[in-house]
């Protein structure tokens, strides 16, 4: 499990800085609206990516962990469900750019774009393959591969000048190469077939996964939201603002959710017969992502100008949003460990009201505060909703349905040294440069380890179980 995680989150890292030097190039090269107009239809496509999905990983995870034995027959299963589910994704997302009325440029990106939903169907077979083995780290490579070989591409668009259509495609090219390693190095695992599927088979997958597949796509909507209402109420470059400092929150987000990834297939696997190992690893999963946050994010308090000024100076000033998106990342953090465990324990209902409360009070909280306020509103706005409607409710449901209660003691060390470690940093070499944005998180692992919130021989105990 450590080898996974750990290969998962460095994967994670290297996908979204692969991703702040596309959006850098893109800054750079074009005016800051066509960044914008580019994140648009990114949140779109996020959108048609958890169509696509539906809750379907999480069953299977779940379901090829219970019972090993069918695994091979499931996957064929999961495999004759995405063909089915790739057209019904495509359509929604062309029915959503037509009721959206966006000009005709976005439209038409938005449709070449949509192509990857093709590739990423097949991409979500072996993403299942590769969390029940716990080889994450070969997706975790394939996705690497697929943002390395996206980084040429936008660079020849950027020299050729060409429009909003070149940058999309290359997307859509990168996602293809996605797949094409994904089942290279899933290739022992499982061969692509539906062989014996039928379609009550291909039914009872989309009935099974139904609860999980709604939550999943008011999630996307959910995520989407804030650019969506920037793009109606205020102009393209808000968008690329916001869009920018999210970019540099991802690294972290994306880090911390690999951490949650890792660790659910293992708690799916010890509910409800190991009470003990399911308590246990539940809370490592928590106490972990926290340590690990407060690394990514006393930097990015600290240094938040910079970070900013990284993507090109039309940006630098909007440095004041990435710090409430920071804090933002690690409240999702804490609903991307937690959240997944009401699936485990078939609470999918209860998600699934809290997340369509969260949706509606978030739309008009946003709606309201985006024409006044512009992106910071936005942000403060996300942040408040997403403590309140979104991870309170998670943690109550898991620790009133599982009867274990969480401990909340190294995240309050860590939240506290990651606070102090930022303030101390700035005020010591100056807010918001280089140095201090790399003072901080030295100074954060010193202050953990000199508090006792990590000691030494856990580290040797985790490094004992990777070898073994």
């Amino acid at each position: 499990m450590m080898k996974s995680s750990s290969a998962q989150v460095v994967g994670r890292i290297v996908v979204a800085l692969a991703r702040l030097v596309v959006a850098g190039m893109i800054i750079r090269r074009y005016h800051e609206s066509i960044f914008g107009e580019y994140s648009l239809i990114f949140g779109l496509l996020s959108i048609g990516d958890w169509l696509v999905d539906f809750g379907t990983t999480e069953v299977f995870v779940r379901d090829i962990c219970r019972e090993p034995e069918r695994a091979q027959r499931l996957l064929r299963i999961l495999a004759a469900t995405k063909m089915a589910q790739a057209p019904a994704a495509f359509a929604a997302l062309t029915g959503l750019l037509l009721a959206l009325r966006y000009p005709s440029q976005i439209v038409a990106a938005g449709l070449i774009g949509g192509a990857n939903i093709v590739f990423f169907a097949g991409v979500l077979v072996y993403r299942v393959v590769f969390r029940v083995t716990l080889t994450i780290e070969r997706e975790s490579l394939a996705e690497c591969l697929s943002v390395l070989v996206m980084i040429p591409l936008i660079a020849l668009v950027c020299r050729a000048g060409g429009g909003l259509i070149a940058l999309v495609g290359c997307h859509v090219i990168s996602r293809a190469v996605f797949l094409g390693a994904c089942s290279f190095f899933g290739r022992r695992q499982f061969v692509p077939s539906i062989a014996g599927v039928q379609w009550p088979d291909v039914v009872s997958a989309f009935h099974s996964s139904m609860a999980i597949g709604i939550i999943g796509f008011l999630v996307g909507g959910y995520e989407t939201l804030d650019i969506l209402v920037l793009s109606k109420f205020s102009n393209f470059s808000e968008v690329a603002v916001y869009s920018a400092a999210q970019r540099l929150v991802w690294p972290t987000l994306m880090a911390l959710s690999a951490v949650g990834a890792t660790f659910y297939p293992v708690i799916a696997s010890y509910w409800p017969h190991a009470r003990e190992q399911f308590e246990q690893t539940c809370q490592r999963g928590l106490d972990t992502m926290f340590l690990l946050a407060g690394v990514a994010l006393s930097s990015l308090f600290a240094g938040a100008p910079f970070y900013m000024g990284l993507l090109g100076h039309k940006l630098s000033s909007g440095y004041p949003v990435l710090r409430v998106l920071a804090v933002l990342a690690l409240i999702k953090a804490i609903t991307g460990t937690i959240g997944p465990i009401l699936y485990i324990v078939r609470a999918q209902k209860h998600a699934l009201r809290f997340i369509a409360v969260a949706l509606m009070v978030k739309l008009i909280a946003i709606a309201v505060v985006a024409p006044r306020f512009g992106y910071m509103g936005v942000a403060v706005a996300a942040l408040v909703v997403e403590a309140l409607f979104a991870t309170l409710p998670s943690v109550y449901l898991v620790q009133r349905l599982t009867k274990y209660r969480l401990r909340w003691g190294v995240a309050v060390k860590a939240t506290l040294w990651m606070s102090l470690s930022s303030v101390v940093a700035s005020l010591v070499v100056g807010a918001g440069g280089l140095v201090a944005a790399l003072l901080a998180p030295l100074l954060y692992t010193g202050l953990i380890f000199a508090t006792g919130a990590v000691r030494p021989a856990e580290l040797r105990l985790l490094l004992k179980s990777r070898a073994a």
